[in-house]
């Protein structure tokens, strides 16, 4: 035996309501039914028990049915309703059916006959209406859902069309790119994230192509690794997904694509693989160091004994003057490659990081202005105190310093700043308005005996690397051809002091 159907009749015409009950009776099903005769009468029944539905006439003695149909939506008391109209109202059917009513009957013994069937549409219409808010509600719920997922995911996301435009952007694409979101809508990858030299946008251009044809074969691009240039200007490396994008029908209409941020994971890669042969060229050049200096000193001894002779020509002289300058260079050679392969152990003390600057520059100072270098020293206050050998670091500024005057032949400005670095340790920007370092060499200036120099061993920026890395400390650069050159030394908050400086 089934559940009885539930249903509450707010009706005074008892003629009526009993046409309604006889009809429900001969239909067969069960019902429970409850009379009430006037609107308030039905809004306390509802507020007390559940009924499945409400048999509401348009005419109660304390007011209108379908005003009491109002409080009663009003008071979250949802149930599916059926009108009982004064005969040949359509136009208050209509006004009933637009606050909610599921169905209408008119008050007569056809209609009373007809109400099982009517009864169960309504129920049947109010089922499916239920349960297609509930399916919207989870379908909403999940799209809500997904686009938080999507849109705080840490990848950068985004959606482009078969042309290549972007439809869709998500926060991980702002942070990663910094482009906003309105300004990468509409626009092409080539165009938005891409140097403005034609060659690079057509090869770019010529890669998308390659990728939407295999997307439109339905394939997916997987862990693609791309460089490309933020809108600050910074190289980001990424490894690329592309995945077709399909209509309701299946047909492809764009491509999604999920780009992974591994920038500082392939600068540790490339930092590690440095390291490994930094550490193999120091121990072959400390047994090549060794093998020359002693004979070495031995040639310069002999020169200095052949240099006191006194009836030597003149030529003869030069000759000799010019061997021991040669002698000199290898000598400083052979030093470099020591520093190089066993650097004196460093003594750390906390030290003023803008003194230790101040100090450098002081060195140098002459030398730039002889070469028509502007010397521009952007210090931050109160930076902490950094636990460092003074001595080394200078040695490293000083280094990074010559080489950019090398890059300023015709003159320039250099630029050094001092700041606190977003992970509470301390950075130096040493900035050049010089010729720039090619993009092919910018992976190997850091390797020992690497120079494009017509004099110098190669050694100082390997040197430099090395006592930076003895210090915790990174080191960075960026670069165009024309524009100049950024080194940028990131000390970590691990090397800073408690206590802070005020100024020297």
């Amino acid at each position: 035996m089934g559940k009885k159907i539930k249903i509450l009749i707010a009706e005074v015409d008892k003629n009526f309501i009993q046409m309604i009950i006889s009809s429900l009776q001969e239909s067969g099903s069960a019902y429970e039914i409850k009379l009430v005769s006037s609107g308030q009468e039905c809004l306390q029944m509802l507020q007390q028990e559940k009924f499945d539905l409400l048999l509401l006439d348009h005419t109660l003695p304390d007011g209108a049915g379908l005003s009491y149909l109002k409080k009663i939506n009003r008071s979250g008391l949802a149930i599916p309703t059926v009108f009982i109209t004064a005969k040949g109202d359509p136009l208050l059917a209509l006004e009933a059916m637009r606050e909610g009513v599921f169905d209408y009957i008119n008050r007569s013994a056809e209609c009373a006959k007809a109400f099982p069937f009517v009864l169960h549409r309504a129920l049947e219409g109010y089922n499916l209406m239920v349960e297609k808010v509930r399916l919207q509600s989870e379908l909403i719920a999940t799209k809500n859902f997904l686009e938080s997922v999507i849109e705080k995911a840490g990848d950068a996301i985004s959606v482009v069309n078969l042309e290549g435009k972007i439809l869709y952007w998500n926060e991980g694409a702002e942070r990663i790119y910094g482009f906003r979101k309105d300004e990468a809508l509409g626009q092409k990858f080539s165009d938005l994230l891409y140097p403005l030299d034609e060659k690079a946008k057509q090869e770019e251009d010529n890669l998308h192509h390659t990728f939407m044809e295999k997307i439109k074969r339905g394939e997916v691009v997987s862990h693609v690794e791309r460089k490309l240039k933020s809108k600050d200007g910074r190289e980001v490396i990424t490894s690329m997904t592309i995945s077709p994008l399909r209509d309701s029908e299946g047909q492809i209409i764009g491509a999604s694509r999920i780009c992974r941020d591994i920038t500082l994971l392939k600068k540790a890669e490339e930092r590690l693989l440095l390291a490994a042969r930094l550490s193999s060229l120091g121990e072959l050049s400390a047994g090549v160091a060794h093998e020359l200096r002693n004979p070495l000193s031995g040639i310069k001894i002999n020169m200095q004994i052949l240099a006191r002779k006194k009836d030597l020509a003149e030529a003869e002289r030069r000759l000799l003057k010019s061997t021991q300058e040669g002698i000199e260079k290898i000598q400083k050679i052979i030093d470099d490659m020591l520093n190089f392969a066993r650097p004196k152990p460093a003594v750390f003390k906390p030290e003023n990081i803008n003194e230790v600057i101040s100090n450098s520059l002081a060195i140098i100072q002459d030398k730039f202005k002889r070469a028509n270098i502007s010397l521009v020293f952007i210090k931050e206050d109160n930076l902490p105190r950094l636990l460092i050998d003074a001595h080394q670091i200078q040695q490293v500024l000083i280094n990074l310093m010559l080489n950019a005057q090398q890059a300023m032949e015709k003159g320039g400005t250099l630029t050094i700043r001092s700041a606190r670095h977003e992970n509470g340790g301390v950075k130096i920007t040493i900035k050049d308005t010089g010729s720039g370092i090619p993009q092919e060499h910018l992976q190997k200036i850091f390797d020992p005996f690497f120079t494009t120099k017509s004099e110098g061993t190669g050694l100082g920026l390997s040197i430099s690397l090395k006592i930076l890395e003895n210090h915790g400390a990174t080191i960075e650069v960026q670069s165009e051809l024309s524009s100049g050159s950024v080194f940028t030394i990131n000390f970590p908050s691990e090397r800073t002091c408690e206590f802070q400086d005020t100024g020297y």
